[in-house]
């Protein structure tokens, strides 16, 4: 499941509506260039106080994917 915190990061950085925003859909598909994953990875260190490590965050391919990292960075 994607957060809705996480959904308006994405959604903000990528110009994407939510509903194209499932855990299946891949990242390179929805037109997500790496311009715009450094801006969202910008964003959730920001939102969630977490640090992303650039490799990894190049090596994702789907939302799902993403919402997981986040996910276990998430101290709650």
């Amino acid at each position: 499941m994607i957060s809705p915190e996480l959904a308006s990061i994405i959604e903000e950085a990528s110009g994407l509506e939510a509903e194209a925003l499932t855990p299946d859909a891949k990242l390179r598909e929805l037109g997500i260039t790496s311009l715009s994953m450094i801006e969202i990875a910008v964003r959730i260190e920001d939102a969630f106080g977490v640090r992303l490590d650039d490799d990894v965050v190049y090596n994702l391919h789907t939302v799902g994917d993403l919402a997981a990292l986040v996910d276990a960075h998430d101290p709650a």
